[in-house]
């Protein structure tokens, strides 16, 4: 089977667009408030709010998910995502491990992204 299949690929980019996006519209209009929040995440959430780094994280979801969404610049969306998508999956893993399923998930389709644009990023880690 090919892997890199151009609708495969599509579908993929189109669903991880609209949960960034999802994500990231709901974490700005929630703002900080803890309606909603798990009990063990409610600290860590105020203080990522307070420092400015929570919409930092947020707008970066948007603007990346509607990247992907509309499909301009995929692979550099993509690789803007990369590190949002490993802090999910370790706050995920340490604070809320009953959504780990959901933090996977996300990290799998971007890595398929990933592997899907592979081309695009040779150069980023090759010694020239």
């Amino acid at each position: 089977m090919n892997f890199r299949n151009r609708y495969l690929v599509i579908a993929i980019r189109i669903l991880l667009g609209l949960i960034m996006l999802a994500s990231g519209i709901s974490g700005l209009l929630m703002g900080n408030s803890t309606q909603g929040v798990p009990a063990r995440m409610v600290a860590f959430t105020q203080v990522f709010w307070a420092s400015g780094i929570f919409q930092m994280v947020k707008v970066t979801e948007i603007v990346a998910g509607f990247m992907l969404l509309v499909g301009i610049f995929p692979a550099l969306a993509t690789l803007f995502l990369a590190p949002d998508v490993v802090g999910i999956v370790i706050v995920n893993a340490r604070l809320m491990p009953s959504f780990l399923w959901l933090g996977a998930v996300v990290f799998v389709l971007t890595a398929y992204l990933g592997y899907a644009y592979w081309e695009r990023y040779k150069s980023i880690f090759s010694r020239n």
